[in-house]
């Protein structure tokens, strides 16, 4: 099956929507993001099953802080029935001090390891990407660290 190249675009929305979450605090966004039985791996909580024990987790560990998240290098492959990818998308992402480490960051690097699936649009509703396949969500996501540069403290002290 020949891949639709809108489909690369909706991915990569999906996964910018991530960041938006955690960087604006709106963090019901990640209904938009993962299926409601994602099965997620972060170096902070592993094994985690559903969007609302990842949102849960998420909360409790970046709910107070601020973030600023970017995604960097990216590779999406395609499944042969053109539903279903496989992406692994490279991040930093920088925690803000506050408190007694304001003007501090901790930056963590590493990247998003990600398998989606390919939902129809409901009401043509293609999350802005018209031509789209349909509505890409996350089903299974393992974060990985490559490195960590700052000061941990800021993750507990706020």
């Amino acid at each position: 099956m020949a891949v639709n190249m809108h489909d690369h675009l909706a991915i990569r929305n999906v996964l910018s929507r991530y960041c938006e979450a955690l960087d604006t605090k709106i963090f019901d966004l990640l209904d938009k993001v993962f299926v409601p039985g994602v099965v997620a791996n972060y170096p902070f909580n592993t094994d985690m099953k559903g969007v609302d024990t990842v949102r849960d987790a998420i909360i409790k560990r970046l709910g107070p802080i601020r973030t600023h998240h970017d995604l960097t290098t990216q590779t999406i492959i395609f499944g042969q029935d053109g539903k279903t990818a496989n992406a692994v998308t490279y991040f930093i992402g920088n925690h803000l001090g506050q408190g007694p480490h304001q003007g501090k960051v901790l930056s963590a690097y590493g990247r998003y390891v990600d398998e989606l699936v390919c939902f129809d649009a409901k009401d043509g509703d293609y999350e802005g990407v018209q031509g789209a396949s349909g509505i890409w969500r996350i089903k299974r996501r393992t974060v990985l660290f490559s490195g960590r540069i700052g000061d941990e403290k800021i993750m507990s002290e706020y």
